[in-house]
């Protein structure tokens, strides 16, 4: 979970130091010699000043003007961590929820950032004023400007604000809060319900719907029910997979709703009372303890101080300290200490309110859907040309009009008519691609990974780039200790053994810097029990530190101290020796990202003489699959972009160590934009598309380029995704927080990684229950495969559709011909209901992320389409027109009804036969189809062999669609025709790919003339992996021509095998620091980018 106030402590991945990386600590500090970045580099101007300039205020102010602040999230609840300064009368400051607790402090952040044009605030999507109508939910008392409540009543001071609410500490009278009911409307999220129903039949208002809801109304007409069952069952099965996706997208909003608190006590005519929160208004004065849900957003009055986990709002992974004065918002959790607070923000103006708006106005519109409904209108288009010509051709030509007299035989040509809509239409398609689709999920969930929304599975395939939160899952979210750094008289061993003394052990230890500094002293036990500490003063905000008295084996007393290193550097007897030295590792440290807290001890009775021994620096490490995910993401084609609130030092140090590119851009990027790309910024809605080969904004572009993002808030979140989605590239996003809740829902991929809030698993399609990414590449490639079998069976479905059209369509012009909808039935159960087995076929994912390429599948459906007509055709020509096969032997010719079943049995057979081509993109033969579906193709053609031999007993026996049995001999001779017509089949397949479009001719060995020039897709594969995009200077660029190596690292990746063990991240060795982290090209920075071209 990223933080979004910067208290996360920068990562490291501890196998970096044994590669000399990574600095380890010095012995003394005298003998330091990093190297450091030039005055005005990038690396200096970006790096540390950004740590200064991109956070907010902090209860964590150090004492003195020369000192800095922390800005961990450890630190909020210690306050001993702390960065480096940009100068020596500079505070660093902190979160901006807290304020400092000394006025004499630096210059506040907000001050900073308004001399900066830099706002950072809780910003919202929609402007509002004050005056709302009571339609549920539209509390707010600010005005109308960007940044409106939060920045407002976070500048007013308490007096001031109570006077813009009109309100006291006595908080309201009945009769005002019921005015202001009236006025601001309840404190509740909007309730838009749909009409469930209307949803259900919804689903069957689509072109594939359409065309079989006709084909339902004209076999009533005509008195075929059993067609009528069978088309109806589908469309009502179709709907109800539907309806259940839509349900579970609906959750999200129900979620955010579970986490408002439900009751509250305010203060109502002088007396607190218990009433629903949702009747709380802005003036309300109400008081929170520990365990409550924080009703609204409110700023705190008189109380004591106190401890708020917002971490579900901001990403904030620990409690933050909040005191009189400061912010909190609707759905914090409070975990200490007790206030009065006034309200002023309620129902969806709060910032929790404004998170739930972004995610009920998007309107996701899912891929599957759309290619569902290009597919059916394709179909329907062909069908109804054909539908046309044969009315013309027997109404008028023919003069062979309907009777409808309630038989079948009263107006054969509606009955053909339903034929072509019924074998030509692929009414089980929804329903086998979703099988498809369940069956890849369920496979996923065995690996970790449940997924919510089934067209995911589809979408996941085709995502090209991965946009991933830095805490808890590109790292541990743990603190962990880094090298400590020792003053000269002392060794790096002494300065942790001090700081775990000064810290409280074991079971005890509750604080993440104790924790953290506990486990790395572990190994020592034996070491700290020859130390008994016999008072322990714990932190607290006036001196900053942690205080111990300890007594040595030997009975010696002395006292160990640890926390702010200014403070700590202040009140050491050897200030003026190691000022400059401490002064310029603190810096050094937080250039990297790291913060670090001081040590001292005390050898004097009384404690007073303190002396300073070092620095322990603090990260978050990267996991320890992490950096091999990412290598395995680019090698599929997949950019990984870091989102994370935390600082750009932070941001750069986690992307060097992981090997990501340092193009990283903070939140001001936002806030620079021009006054027309303010008015088109992202307000939810439906998925926008660029045209193809529309330019792209400035500011799309650079988001395009960028290889991450720190300090951004959830709508800067949000509007990255609809950004990137805008230049046509499939998004996927990670999140665990109701602040990630809008960008989840936004994104194609919405992804909650494990131990993510209910309101981020509502709003994602896939939830991870184990920790990091790698789980994430389980699913991209068992997505993959499930799209390549979801593919196959479209291609092979409009092949199908084809056929069955132009053969049906073809006899009934040419020899007034007709055959019975039964037959075509049952070509349709049985073939596609054992194509079903097509769900677990052997495939191999592809290399690259994969899109619908539609021209390419109608054109080899459309190819192999007509070539089976053209072979059908041949055959019944040859049967009905001619003594053919009485030359083989044969001592008999068909009738009219024999031939009907021979012509059905060869259907049959030839046309489940091309899944067998579709399937691969290579010769059939090199690529084996599963067991499963070589088993369920002979189980469907052994059922219809027997229904070609024996027929229906001449059903309809109407004398003109008399379905007959054609005997053994003739069932041969479909067997035989099926063969020798399928050979030619993956010729055709491969001409059309080859000629038309310059594909799979890599798979099969054609003379080199033929195959058509791949550099420019190579370059371009080249320019959007190469390292100013998506890979640190020193990572070797991606060769993607060599597919077949690309396909190895895909096959052999082996998701469950234990990531080697990384060494511990704290060693007594020393090794030299090593240099600060690459500063990006000037070539590749934001004002220079050069466009990229949409995919």
């Amino acid at each position: 979970m990223d933080s979004n106030n910067n208290n996360i402590p920068s990562s490291g991945d501890a196998r970096a130091y044994e590669k000399g990386t990574t600095p380890a600590y010095p012995q003394q500090i005298s003998q330091i010699s990093t190297p450091q970045p030039a005055p005005g580099s990038p690396a200096l101007n970006t790096g540390i000043k950004e740590v200064y300039r991109s956070s907010s205020n902090t209860a964590a102010r150090t004492e003195a003007s020369s000192s800095s602040s922390s800005t961990t999230n450890a630190q909020e609840n210690s306050n001993e961590a702390t960065p480096a300064r940009e100068s020596s009368n500079e505070v660093a400051p902190a979160h901006d929820d807290a304020p400092s607790s000394h006025e004499d402090a630096a210059p506040t952040q907000e001050a900073k950032h308004k001399k900066s044009g830099l706002h950072f605030h809780m910003p919202h999507p929609h402007l509002h004023k004050g005056k709302q109508a009571a339609s549920g939910g539209h509390a707010s008392a600010a005005p109308d400007h960007e940044g409106a409540e939060d920045e407002y009543f976070k500048d007013l001071s308490i007096e001031d604000a109570l006077a813009k609410l009109e309100t006291s500490t006595q908080g309201l009278s009945s009769s005002e809060a019921e005015a202001r009911l009236t006025k601001y409307g309840h404190n509740a999220l909007e309730d838009n319900k749909r009409n469930p129903v209307k949803i259900f039949f919804g689903f069957m208002w689509n072109p594939l719907s359409w065309a079989m809801e006709v084909a339902a109304a004209l076999s009533i007409i005509l008195g075929d029910y059993l067609d009528f069952a069978l088309i109806l069952a589908l469309l009502l099965l179709n709907s109800t997979i539907a309806y259940y996706e839509e349900s579970q997208a609906g959750n999200a909003i129900e979620a955010l709703k579970a986490q408002l608190a439900s009751k509250t006590s305010a203060k109502r005519d002088g007396v607190f009372k218990v009433i629903d929160s949702a009747n709380l208004v802005p003036g309300d004065i109400i008081r929170l303890k520990i365990g409550d849900v924080a009703p609204a957003d409110v700023k705190l009055l008189a109380g004591e101080s106190m401890k708020v986990d917002q971490s579900a709002l901001t990403g904030e992974s620990l409690p933050v300290a909040k005191k009189e004065g400061d912010e909190v918002y609707s759905g914090s959790v409070i975990k200490a200490g007790e206030h009065e607070a006034v309200v002023h923000s309620t129902g969806s103006h709060t910032f929790f309110g404004r998170t739930a708006s972004l995610v009920a106005q998007t309107v996701r519109r899912g891929h599957f859907q759309q290619i569902l409904k290009q597919i059916g209108l394709f179909c329907i288009g062909f069908i109804l040309v054909f539908f046309i010509a044969e009315i013309i051709v027997q109404f008028v030509a023919r003069n062979n009009p309907c009777k409808l007299n309630g038989s079948e035989s009263g107006c054969p040509t509606l009955l053909n008519a339903i034929i072509l809509i019924v074998g030509g239409i692929p009414v089980a398609m929804p329903t086998v691609l979703s099988v498809t689709m369940a069956i890849g999920a369920a496979q996923l969930a065995k690996r970790q990974a449940i997924v919510r929304r089934l067209t995911a599975m589809e979408e996941l395939a085709g995502m090209d780039i991965l946009c991933s939160d830095k805490t808890g899952t590109l790292t541990l979210n743990k603190l962990t200790v880094d090298h400590p750094v020792a003053v000269s008289g002392f060794t790096p061993e002494q300065v942790l053994l001090d700081s775990c003394l000064a810290s409280k052990q074991g079971e005890e230890a509750e604080d993440a810097i104790d924790v953290a500094i506990y486990g790395t002293m572990k190994e020592r036990v034996q070491e700290l029990q020859q130390f008994k500490v016999t008072k322990f003063i714990p932190f607290d905000p006036v001196s900053k530190r942690t205080t111990a008295t300890v007594q040595a084996a030997d009975g010696k007393i002395f006292y160990a101290s640890k926390g702010a290193p200014q403070i700590i550097l202040d009140m050491s007897s050897n200030r003026a020796e190691i000022a400059e030295q401490i002064e310029q590792q603190i810096e050094e440290l937080a250039g990297r990202g790291l913060r670090c807290i001081g040590v001292a001890r005390a050898e004097d009775p009384q404690g007073q003489n303190w002396v300073m021994s070092g620095l322990v620096p603090l990260f978050d490490p990267p996991r320890e699959d992490t950096q091999e995910t990412i290598e395995t993401a680019l090698k599929l084609g997949v950019r990984v972009k870091m989102i994370t609130g935390d600082q750009l030092a932070i941001a750069k140090e986690t992307a060097r160590r992981l090997g990501m590119g340092q193009n990283i851009f903070t939140a001001k990027l936002f806030h620079d934009r021009t006054a027309e790309e303010k008015k088109e910024a992202i307000s939810g809605g439906k998925r926008r598309v660029l045209p193809k080969g529309a330019p792209l904004s400035k500011i799309t572009q650079e988001i395009v380029n960028a290889d991450g993002f720190s300090q951004v808030y959830p709508e800067h979140k949000f509007e990255i995704v609809q950004r990137l989605q805008e230049a046509r590239h499939t998004v996927g996003m990670t999140g665990d927080g109701v602040n990630d809740a809008p960008a989840l829902k936004r994104a194609d991929i919405g992804i909650a990684v494990a131990g993510a809030t209910d309101a981020a698993r509502a709003a994602a399609d896939i939830v991870l229950l184990s920790p990091g990414l790698h789980v994430i590449i389980d699913a991209l490639v068992g997505s993959r495969k499930t799209f390549q079998r979801m593919k196959n069976y479209a291609m092979y479905s409009v092949a199908t559709t084809v056929r069955i059209v132009l053969t049906f369509s073809i006899i009934t012009f040419a020899w007034n011909f007709y055959f019975p909808t039964i037959a075509i039935v049952l070509i349709t159960i049985f073939n596609d209901g054992t194509i079903l087995t097509i769900s677990k076929d052997r495939v191999k994912p592809s290399p690259e992320p994969d899109k619908w390429n539609l021209k390419e599948v109608f054109a080899i459906a459309v190819a192999l389409g007509a070539y089976l007509a053209g072979m059908t055709i041949v055959l019944f020509a040859v049967t009905y027109n001619s003594d053919f096969w009485l030359r083989f032997g044969f001592n008999r010719t068909l009738d009219d009804t024999e031939i009907r079943g021979l012509i059905y049995l060869y259907v049959s057979i030839s046309g489940q036969a091309t899944i067998f081509v579709t399937r691969t993109r290579k010769f059939f033969w090199q690529n084996r189809p599963a067991y499963i579906l070589l088993g369920a193709f002979v189980l469907a053609q052994v059922i219809a062999t027997f229904i070609g031999v024996y027929g229906l007993g001449n059903w309809p026996k109407n004398g003109r669609q008399d379905f007959g049995g054609c005997g053994w001999g003739f069932a041969l001779v479909a067997w035989v025709w099926s063969i020798i017509t399928f050979l030619p089949m993956d010729f055709i397949k491969l001409f059309i790919t080859s000629v038309l479009f310059g594909k799979a001719v890599h798979h099969v060995h054609l003379p080199h003339h033929l195959r058509k020039n791949r550099k420019p897709k190579e370059e371009k594969a080249k320019m959007v992996l190469s390292p100013s995009s998506s890979r640190a200077p020193n990572t070797p660029g991606l060769e993607r021509g060599d597919r077949r190596k690309e396909m190895d690292t895909i096959k052999d990746y082996n998701p469950s095998a234990a990531p080697a063990p990384a060494p511990a991240p704290y060693e007594v060795t020393p090794s030299p620091h090593a240099a600060p982290a690459p500063t990006p090209d000037p070539a590749h920075a934001p004002s220079q980018a050069q466009p990229v071209e949409s995919q």
